[in-house]
């Protein structure tokens, strides 16, 4: 953790009366120890196992066919949220290409993972796997901006006494992260 927060090797090997080498296989080991135990969930596709898939998942994002309509924030929202509806809203296309996208870079992380071994953890190899959790994280918040509106709209609905406006966005932003975690796209629905 010191090592995180910027106190070089050289610094640490001193403190604790340990070689370079010693330090770094520790760093590494922490390292791979934290990618075991982060939580990797994807909605598998058989596809998923196939060669060559990899290109058509991770090709380029389609366009929407339909013209893109500037959508104007309901009166009386805060500026904060007003931003929300400068993110487009993504089609059936878009959608099942971003969840696709999302679960197989997830998908590889995990396969890569299996080999991942803390005693003599490879640099590379997590690099590697850092490097699609990190992609998919992207994706899934990509997902997520995409529909806040929604979350918004359904609070305003049910804004009332006995629950705030404020409370009732808060729990619909969980809601939908956990939706867009556990969403099959494969079942060709619209999220």
């Amino acid at each position: 953790s010191q090592y995180r927060r910027g106190v070089a090797v050289d610094v640490l090997a001193k403190r604790y009366c340990r070689t370079r080498t010693s330090i770094y296989r520790v760093i590494s080991e922490v390292r791979a120890r934290r990618l075991l135990a982060q939580p990797l969930d994807c909605m598998h596709h058989p596809s998923f196992d196939q060669r060559g898939v990899e290109r058509e998942i991770l090709g380029p994002y389609p366009e929407s066919s339909e013209p893109r309509r500037r959508s104007r924030p309901p009166q009386g929202l805060p500026p904060y949220l007003a931003g929300l509806y400068e993110v487009p809203l993504l089609s059936r296309e878009q959608e099942a290409y971003l969840f696709r996208k999302m679960n197989f870079l997830k998908y590889k992380a995990s396969k890569s993972r299996e080999g991942l071994d803390p005693k003599r953890a490879k640099s590379n190899l997590m690099d590697k796997i850092e490097s699609l959790v990190e992609e998919a994280l992207a994706v899934k918040n990509q997902i997520i901006r995409a529909n806040l509106r929604l979350v918004v709209s359904i609070a305003k609905r049910h804004v009332g006494p006995m629950n705030s406006f404020f409370e009732l966005v808060s729990d619909g932003n969980m809601s939908l992260i956990r939706a867009v975690e556990k969403f099959d796209y494969s079942r060709g629905n619209k999220f």
